[in-house]
């Protein structure tokens, strides 16, 4: 604890804080699973301790040293094989926050109270973990309710779907957890806490203290529920990376806020991957995406460098993004992007929101917006499958079948006669540039379609279809369509097809290899005479 001594100023005794005392405690082997360091019990070597910036490991005996601070949050990196302890709400409690003054005063949102004076000793509780090297964990992508109603649309149409899917381990909210009011924290956290599973949290532009003075407060907020906005864990041979990457007050350009990291992050991330196995899969998740939107630049050049840099020595990565209520799938290359590896490009996965368009659209019969995507890609959740250092993805759509991967979209009818031709769009929602698609008509040889970024003609026809409706469903209308990175396209030539209907099959090879199904028509009229 800090040593406090009087000394003469003027003709007043004054307090003076000499030399503080480190901060200090243990990691140790909750064995009956109470929280507390009982006799008995063992203290864990090698474990890994922060305070956001330095990153130290626990000595034979489960101890830690870090400097003491006075707006810190000292907290544990969950190892692979152990799990940290779950409050009532399944959030991990992995942190000890010492702030002794507390947040700032006049905030709209409460933030972290007064803590006092440190604990002569900070001790962080492990129980075992079964998760092994072959696990999958959920992604979750803007909730971002701005009610209690949208609260409950989330809770009916993902979280009581989600938590039947038998498997994962754990989740992530990618931020953006409400939507500005961040009162609505508790309806939320209640919420997620069905899925029954551990759920981490990251920092969004929508979960923000707008009021705050500097970067550095503006998830008080978020603190006081959550604990640190920058983070790690592991699980398997996976190290988790959670990053706060939304810079707020934005002192760089002249939007309002921007994607990037404060100086005390990369410190963070550099020292944590020097205790991270070479062969560990880092797998960084964020808000803002890496890549700049094509509208705006959304993140800063010289910080995406800087943070590319630190994967010198790691080539496994994968990073997840959410933010745009889009999907996407971009890969950073060594000759352009400045990513640090020539065989290996670095994937980021921008997963689609649980929101949708911010709970847009027509209400179906249960109630619920038909909410979907400006790209196409109705809402729903990404599902990861780790095997060591490998992993796969599935985006699954809410309130619809597993299988329901594309949406395959016609012209309805052509003449014939002419040099008519039929429309083809595919989306595959969680296609990339690696995946393939082709096409047949009527059973004949397969062709390849072209992948096309463009407008999806399907949610371009959705977004207007409520304009000329003569009596629209309730709900909100849905945003203008945005360019798709998933859609591919092809014309095919109806002007020697006999007159009646034609089927076209669809088949779609991932990444991984696995092959998706699906199926349209169209219909050839007579010709005008």
């Amino acid at each position: 604890m800090r040593k406090l001594f009087l000394v003469l100023v003027g003709s007043a005794w004054l307090p003076f804080a000499g030399a503080a005392e480190p901060a200090q405690g243990s990691v140790f082997h909750d064995a009956n699973g109470n929280g507390l360091f009982d006799q008995g019990e063992d203290g864990l070597p090698g474990v890994l301790v922060s305070d956001g910036e330095e990153v130290v490991v626990t000595d034979e005996g489960g101890r830690w040293e870090l400097p003491l601070g006075e707006d810190v949050i000292y907290f544990v990196i969950q190892p692979s094989g152990w799990q940290v302890p779950l409050n009532e709400r399944n959030l991990p409690q992995f942190f000890h926050i010492h702030k002794p003054a507390g947040s700032p005063e006049g905030m709209r949102f409460e933030g972290v109270p007064p803590t006092g004076p440190l604990p002569e000793s900070i001790h962080f509780p492990l129980t075992r973990s079964e998760a092994g090297e072959e696990f999958s964990f959920f992604a979750f992508g803007d909730p971002q309710p701005y009610s209690e109603e949208q609260v409950e649309f989330f809770r009916r149409d993902i979280v009581e779907e989600a938590k039947l899917v038998e498997g994962p381990v754990g989740g992530v909210t990618l931020g953006d957890i409400v939507g500005d009011d961040l009162d609505l924290y508790e309806p939320m956290t209640a919420a997620i806490a069905q899925m029954g599973l551990p759920w981490w949290q990251i920092h969004g532009n929508h979960d923000m203290n707008f009021d705050a003075a500097s970067e550095e407060l503006a998830d008080e907020t978020f603190e006081r529920i959550f604990g640190p906005a920058t983070y790690a864990f592991q699980i398997g041979k996976v190290t988790f990376l959670a990053l706060d990457n939304v810079l707020y007050p934005n002192h760089h350009t002249q939007n309002r806020y921007v994607g990037g990291f404060m100086d005390r992050q990369i410190t963070f991330i550099a020292n944590l991957l020097k205790h991270v196995p070479e062969d560990h899969l880092i797998l960084s998740m964020m808000h803002i995406p890496l890549f700049d939107e094509d509208y705006a630049d959304t993140f800063l050049d010289e910080h995406r460098k800087r943070f590319f840099a630190l994967f010198e020595k790691h080539p496994h990565t994968l990073s997840l993004s959410a933010h745009t209520h889009m999907q996407r799938h971009h890969f950073f290359h060594h000759e352009h992007d400045h990513w640090p590896h020539v065989q290996a490009p670095h994937h980021h996965y921008n997963v689609g929101t649980t929101s949708g368009s911010w709970w847009g659209g027509a209400l179906d019969e249960r109630g619920i917006p038909e909410t979907t995507m400006r790209d196409g890609t109705p809402n729903g959740y990404a599902i990861l499958q780790f095997e060591g250092n490998e992993y796969r993805y599935d985006y699954k759509v809410a309130n619809a079948p597993a299988d329901y991967q594309m949406n395959v979209h016609l012209t309805k009818a052509v003449h014939a006669g002419g040099r008519t031709s039929v429309n083809l769009a595919v989306n595959f929602f969680n296609g990339s540039e690696q995946a393939k698609v082709e096409f047949r008509v009527d059973g004949e040889s397969w062709r390849s379609a072209r992948r096309s970024e463009r407008i999806d003609p399907s949610y371009a026809y959705l977004a207007l279809k409520r304009e000329f409706d003569e009596a629209p469903r309730p709900g909100r209308p849905l945003p203008a369509p945005q360019e798709c990175f998933h859609l591919w396209t092809a014309r095919i030539r109806a002007d020697r097809l006999e007159p009646g209907t034609h089927e076209v099959e669809v088949r779609v090879t991932d990444r991984f290899g696995r092959v998706f199904q699906d199926q349209g028509s169209f219909e050839v009229l007579q010709a005008i005479e």
